[in-house]
């Protein structure tokens, strides 16, 4: 226990530390290095809706910026471009131009590019929220709030809506972008106006392929929120997260439910994927729902209290309420597990079959 609090303390204190301008000087050098490197992945397109598709950048070791481009009018949003020059080039490829940055969180891997972006291109939005220290941050936005893309000085009549769900728990001030596409006319004499449909989510590091981030500045009931309403979304609603982790945390997830057969598809997609440097992003709502253990604890009470037995075997915790499993309590120890490595031989026999 004493070493474990020494361990906490240190970590905090790194963490605070990274959140200031030397964890920026250590980013640059990040990006840097990475110049010299080949990208992770490939940089693909995907469809987003008639008109729109979302460009895929590998940056730094694993990660991932996004392009959301309106095919017509050749503007773009991107998504957490923390390589300013990576992005740069990316937009100046497809010929576009960069109307706004949408920012998830403030960690250096995400929001480092901002100020470096703004100089290159100065009339652009910055969206993220005050809660997080944005850098470079010209538009604050909060729950609920929706804008256009494009706006409609550029276009006449966009597609898409852009809507932001407060998301707090990797850090306090985290959000999600969820794309919306612009309802039908409503028919003369309807009754009841249609509603946007959700197309895609940029969840940064609070959603990933099979797994959550870390709950760094906030607990396990935040991030259960942050799933339940998640899973409200269409499941086909595409999902772009911030890291290429699908393949271990799908090993992880096994390791929690080796009897879920869409966990094996899952380890078994990637697998074909990575072999060609391929991005697993985009996966969908749907497809986190059947297979991320994060979520189904706060999507299935029998996932949950399944889960919950795995925990028992490995802890020997098990905290019930009222008879059944607390999903809130098995979330946080199914996080704890893996932070501290306590799957570690499981996963590295699924590791060695990789090898074979």
């Amino acid at each position: 226990k004493m070493l474990q609090a020494i361990g906490k303390g240190a970590f905090s204190v790194g963490y605070a530390l990274y959140k200031t301008q030397l964890g920026k000087s250590m980013h640059d050098q990040t990006c840097a290095a990475c110049a010299n490197l080949p990208p992770h992945s490939s940089s693909i397109m995907v469809p987003l809706v008639a008109g729109y598709h979302v460009s895929i950048l590998p940056i730094l070791h694993d990660n991932y910026a996004y392009l959301i481009v309106d095919e017509t009018s050749r503007t773009c949003l991107a998504v957490d471009p923390a390589d300013a020059k990576a992005v740069a080039r990316a937009i100046e490829s497809e010929n576009l131009t960069l109307s706004g940055i949408l920012t998830t969180h403030t960690h250096w891997d995400h929001a480092g590019g901002n100020e470096e972006l703004k100089r290159m291109f100065p009339n652009i939005h910055v969206y993220g929220s005050t809660t997080d220290s944005i850098p470079a941050l010209t538009d604050a936005v909060a729950d609920g709030e929706m804008f256009w893309f494009p706006a409609h000085t550029v276009v006449e009549d966009p597609k898409l809506i852009v809507e932001v769900w407060e998301a707090p728990c990797h850090t306090k001030g985290h959000v999600l972008f969820v794309i919306n596409q612009k309802p039908p006319q409503t028919p003369e004499g309807g009754s009841e106006a249609p509603r946007p449909t959700p197309v895609a989510v940029f969840t940064g590091d609070t959603l990933f392929s099979g797994g959550t981030g870390k709950f760094f500045e906030g607990s396990a009931a935040e991030m259960a929120k942050n799933l339940e309403r998640m899973a409200t979304l269409p499941n086909d609603c595409k999902v772009f997260c911030g890291h290429e982790y699908t393949l271990n945390n799908y090993k992880f997830a096994a390791a929690v439910e080796p009897d879920n057969a869409v966990v094996a598809e899952r380890i078994a997609a990637a697998r074909r994927l990575r072999r060609d440097r391929f991005p697993t992003m985009p996966t969908t709502i749907g497809d986190e729902i059947a297979a991320n253990p994060y979520m189904r604890i706060v999507t299935s009470r029998a996932a949950c209290g399944k889960i919950a037995m795995a925990m028992y075997g490995i802890t020997g915790d098990m905290v019930l309420r009222e008879g059944r499993s607390d999903n809130v309590a098995v979330l946080a120890e199914l996080r704890r597990v893996r932070d501290e490595n306590l799957l570690k031989v499981k996963i590295d026999a699924l590791s060695a079959e990789e090898d074979m």
